[in-house]
This record gives structure tokens, C-alpha cells and sequence, in this order.
């Protein structure tokens, strides 16, 4: 039996400075791949800055925390205060050492969906190891957010290439 994998890519311009300037999601049979992407200052190309494994139920963790995100957000707006919340725990495994060894629980790292709102109704959400000043990705913008969502959800950034994939 032929596995699938799906490759879909969204690129995130924005003025404010992130974590990352490009993010991609794999999402194959049993796993789906994150990957964060930095602009090189001395050429167009971009590199490789992180990559996470997440396998089904942590996906759906995932999913779930970002949707809880959107509607927070739309609270934050209406409502105006300043909170920190976590939004929702899920284990990942570093790319290589998934490849490498397989899932191994000992070499999953925890990580945390954190949810900033500020009183004018900004906000700020990082997905970050757990007890960790790292982030791995940081969302200013509901727009890049939906998009995020629509990756984990098999949608890409582009029409064209889910058109490609569907013939």
C-alpha cells in the first residue's frame, strides 16, 4: 500500500519581526511534519530553522488548541483585558531523531500553545517546548493563524497546488 504525503506550504510577509519567516506542514499516513523556515540576510533563500513530528492525537490536540485560539481572540477584541493563558499541551518528536529512531516517549519533547491577550485587543500566541524561553512559532495576526489552521487541516496557502492534488 502507497502512503501519501501532501506537502503544503503558506509564507507568511509581515513587517512585525517572528520567530519564523516561512512555515511548511507535512502531513503523511501516521504523522504530520512542522517545519520553520528563516530568510537568509545574504540571499533569497530561506533555511531550515526547526522541525517537529506530531503524530494523530497530538495533531488533534493541536487542531483544537488553535481553534480555542480563535475564539479567544474574538473575546480578547470585544472584551479588551490583559491575560495569559495556555491554550493547550502536545508532545513532538525533533524530525531527525523520529527518523532516526522512531517514536521514542524518552526523546518527545512537550510542548506548550501559550495565548497572550493585551487590553487593546493584540494579542500574541507561541508554540513553544514547555518550560522553555524558545519559541518555535509566534502568531501576531488572526490571519496567519487561520492559515496555520488551514495547513494542519490539509488546505495549502495556494489553491492551485490543492487543485493539483485533487486530480
Amino acid at each position: 500500500m502507497k502512503k501519501k504525503l501532501v506537502i503544503i506550504i503558506i509564507f507568511f510577509g509581515f513587517a512585525k519581526i517572528q520567530a519564523q519567516d516561512r512555515i511548511t506542514v507535512a502531513i503523511g499516513s501516521n504523522s504530520t511534519f512542522i517545519e520553520t523556515y528563516n530568510k537568509n540576510s545574504w540571499s533569497d533563500e530561506f533555511t531550515l530553522t526547526e522541525a517537529y513530528r506530531l503524530g494523530p492525537t497530538n495533531l488533534k490536540t493541536l487542531k483544537e488548541g488553535v481553534k480555542t485560539s480563535l475564539k479567544w481572540i474574538d473575546l480578547n477584541d470585544t472584551h479588551n483585558k490583559t491575560f495569559q493563558k495556555e491554550v493547550c499541551r502536545f508532545k513532538t518528536t525533533e524530525k531527525e531523531s523520529f527518523k532516526f529512531h522512531g517514536y521514542v516517549d524518552q526523546f518527545a519533547t512537550e510542548m506548550v500553545m501559550i495565548f497572550n491577550g493585551e487590553v487593546d485587543g493584540t494579542f500574541k500566541i507561541e508554540i513553544k517546548p514547555y518550560n522553555s524561553f524558545l519559541v518555535f512559532i509566534t502568531f501576531t495576526d488572526v490571519e496567519m493563524l487561520k492559515g496555520f489552521k488551514d495547513l494542519l487541516d490539509g488546505k495549502s496557502a495556494n489553491n492551485e497546488v490543492d487543485d493539483i492534488f485533487k486530480k
